[in-house]
């Protein structure tokens, strides 16, 4: 009961952002997109409790409205740093306001592949800073 709990808050908190369809597949069906979520332990190394990952190539106009939906995320955010790259969106780094106390974030990139571009979006919920952040994603 306990389990079923912690996964509606989870859900619940992603709710409050603009790009929640996306990570519900009402954007970009589900059954194309790469999704990975971990919970837990595994993520206490990086002082996060929560990582949710959704990534998918599109056409370029798909490619503006998931821009949309991050960048009215950033507007609406604590701080947030984003680098535009011709008309489209292709970094952000933003921090919701917390839910629940525990710190969020919203990370985003776009990239031309072939002929589609390539997104990713990843949602995380923690004790991390954006310090740790930055830390992290520059050893990877």
């Amino acid at each position: 009961m306990m389990a079923l709990l912690l996964i509606t808050g989870i859900a619940s908190a992603q709710r409050g952002l603009n790009c929640y369809p996306v990570f519900r597949g009402k954007v970009v069906p589900a059954k194309q997109m790469v999704v990975t979520e971990v919970r837990g332990e595994r993520m206490a190394t990086y002082k996060l409790d929560y990582y949710h990952s959704v990534q998918f190539h599109v056409d370029e106009s798909t490619a503006m409205k998931v821009a949309g939906f991050i960048l009215a995320d950033a507007d609406a955010a604590e701080s947030a740093e984003t680098e535009i790259t011709g008309k489209l969106l292709t970094y952000a780094l933003i921090q919701p306001t917390p839910y629940a106390r525990v710190r969020r974030y919203l990370c985003y990139q776009a990239r031309m592949v072939d002929s589609d571009w390539l997104i990713t979006i990843l949602y995380l919920e923690g004790s991390a800073t954006l310090e740790d952040l930055r830390s992290m994603f520059e050893n990877q």
